[in-house]
């Protein structure tokens, strides 16, 4: 019964279908092992890959049995397939780069069409022509022209609104410019506010208007680690210079201040330029 003892028709044509299967697969096994085994002779480090790939290239260059025909086919395809587009990408490149220079045919695109015509670098009439080449109706045209355009960014209309409106409540006028979803929108003016620098810190603490407590917590929403916190608390205060300062060199007046010797009178210098000085004494310093 069955394929080993067909007794019915179909029995035997299901046995010989089999065998014709298998006889077609071995023909195509012996005509596609031949092209593997070139290829496993040519692949770099052959030796050198994982066990179970060289098991199964090997297996397509000697199938063990009928069956790996079909597959073997379709490897065979997708190989040719691949090397194929290899071979001929370059000289479809050089087609194609012959092709245009005489073709001329590359146009501007929209957004270079847009960047040169905000730069005042080519007419509306041009502008208009490269537009429409990638069809577009006019008033399209001009609204995707101006979603290129340069936009301030959320904290810039903050920051805009603050001047322009009620500064502890920007809601509506940055609503006027922006659909900003009002559920992110404290991120966003948070974001656009001051915040206490590092050193404004460090002043306000030595003012005594925050606590010690306060100091440590600002550092560590500014950024400062747990470790580097007490070490930017010291350096809020600034040391006084604590080195000897060194005498200046010693001249004849201060010798003679120190150990008390008496000048040269000054009455005689005064007498040598014709100067009555009597009542001024005779020493600068006493003795």
């Amino acid at each position: 019964m069955g394929i080993k003892d067909p007794s019915t028709y179909g029995d035997w044509f299901w046995k010989n279908s089999v065998e014709a299967s298998e006889l077609f697969d071995e023909q195509i096994e012996s005509a596609f092992s031949p092209y593997f085994q070139g290829i496993m002779r040519d692949l770099p480090s052959f030796e050198d890959f994982p066990s179970g790939m060289r098991s199964f290239i090997e297996a397509l260059s000697e199938p063990p049995s009928a069956g790996f025909g079909g597959f073997a086919l379709g490897v065979g395809v997708e190989m040719i397939d691949e090397t194929l587009h290899t071979l001929m990408n370059p000289m479809m490149k050089m087609m194609g780069r012959s092709i245009n220079r005489k073709a001329k045919e590359t146009w501007l695109t929209g957004i270079e069409g847009n960047l040169l015509f905000r730069r005042g670098k080519i007419e509306k009439d041009y502008w208009n022509l490269i537009t429409e080449s990638e069809g577009y109706e006019d008033i399209i045209a001009r609204q995707r022209y101006e979603a290129e355009m340069p936009y301030p960014t959320i904290p810039d209309l903050v920051l805009y609104a603050r001047y322009h409106g009620d500064p502890d409540n920007t809601k509506s006028v940055v609503w006027d410019r922006f659909d900003v979803p009002a559920q992110d929108y404290e991120l966003w003016e948070w974001l656009a506010l001051q915040r206490l620098t590092t050193m404004e810190v460090q002043t306000l603490f030595k003012r005594g208007l925050i606590s010690d407590t306060d100091l440590t917590n600002q550092l560590a929403q500014i950024g400062w680690s747990a470790t580097d916190r007490p070490l930017i608390q010291e350096l809020g205060w600034k040391l006084h210079n604590k080195r000897k300062r060194k005498k200046p060199p010693s001249s004849p007046l201060t010798k003679s201040m120190e150990i008390g010797i008496s000048l040269r009178p000054l009455s005689a210098s005064r007498a040598d330029s014709g100067v009555d000085d009597s009542s001024v004494p005779t020493t600068l310093f006493p003795v």
